[in-house]
């Protein structure tokens, strides 16, 4: 009789700790994922900055220097340096855009990170808790010489 009862006990607490597990690890997976997309973005992040900051810091080419020193240097257009200078301008604000729409991004993710961190925390102890309950639950049902000690 008991050993009926010690085989439908362990068959009841084994499908809840599979479960307790392929979602740990579905955590573990998908926090995994968010860590990479993070570090993804965070690089995109420093390459658009460094983008941006060598466009603001680059001096405006006004004249294109001669090949040789016996022609004369031309003469810019105002129409082109005017066009220059507001290619210059939108390429710094869509860097601009680019840097938000990112860092938004990237606290997204880590807001994410911080949520499975705790959720897999809340899965371990959970499953510390369950180990503990299941085996005061053994020790109710299995005569003291079959139970395992812990030195």
């Amino acid at each position: 009789m008991r050993n009926i009862l010690l085989w439908l006990l362990l068959a009841i607490c084994i499908p809840a700790q599979a479960d307790t597990e392929t979602q740990r690890q579905r955590l573990e997976k998908e926090l995994t994922r968010i860590q990479q997309e993070s570090q993804s973005t965070y690089q995109q992040f420093l390459m658009i900055q460094e983008l941006r900051r060598n466009e603001m810091s680059e001096a405006p080419m006004i004249t294109a220097q001669p090949i040789s020193p016996e022609k004369s240097i031309p003469i810019p257009k105002y129409e082109a340096l005017v066009q220059q200078r507001q290619g210059k301008q939108e390429r710094i604000k869509q860097y601009a855009i680019e840097l938000d729409s990112l860092y938004s991004h990237f606290k997204a993710l880590e807001m994410k990170s911080t949520q499975f961190l705790s959720n897999s925390t809340r899965l371990n102890k959970n499953r510390s808790n369950d180990y503990s309950v299941r085996r005061k639950q053994l020790r109710n049902y299995l005569p003291s010489k079959f139970l395992y000690q812990r030195s």
